[in-house]
């Protein structure tokens, strides 16, 4: 039996804005919570002993991301006017199949504009946290230095794992 290598534990999360193609110095949270972009197909119904929903795969649905992190006046530096860039960070622990353990880097590159600027609710005794939405306009992923996801709405970009989904459209075209 071929083993694969079990990517676990989140270690911990940091966020950074983005001016310029340039991270900034300090990230604007620390132990944040994101949640990337679901990529979905558009799709289109065929006839075929009845109707078929079949996805069109050159062509996707918005995507949003979510970014949740500890209230601070550094937090306040994900929201602004128009296209904004982040780029967020984590450490997880990943055990190979001779048993090792090491510790690999995610990293992931967004541009977009943010759709909900939050407020905090006031809690005593509990921490506050808040929610930022973004309509994703760029999205590229990078887990262990392996790019698994690089999408640019912009440029016609759709590559998932190496493969452009894109090709035989723009060849055409």
């Amino acid at each position: 039996m071929n083993r694969i290598p079990i990517y676990g534990q989140i270690k911990s999360c940091t966020i950074y804005p983005v001016e310029n193609g340039v991270p900034a110095a300090s990230p604007a949270a620390f132990d944040c919570t994101i949640t990337p972009p679901v990529v979905t197909f558009e799709t289109g119904t065929v006839q075929m002993m009845g109707s078929l929903t079949v996805p069109d795969q050159s062509r996707i649905a918005d995507m949003s991301l979510s970014i949740t992190v500890p209230v601070s006046p550094l937090s306040v530096k994900l929201s602004g006017k128009g296209l904004k860039s982040y780029e967020a960070r984590w450490a997880q622990e990943v055990t190979d199949p001779t048993g090792a353990i090491r510790v690999v880097q995610g990293v992931c590159y967004i541009s977009g504009y943010v759709t909900q600027v939050p407020a905090t609710a006031i809690n005593p005794g509990a921490e506050g946290t808040a929610d930022y939405n973004v309509s994703v306009v760029k999205y590229r992923l990078v887990v262990g230095g392996k790019e698994l996801h690089n999408i640019d709405r912009a440029a016609g970009v759709l590559v998932i794992d190496t493969v452009n989904y894109r090709s035989e459209v723009d060849a055409l075209l």
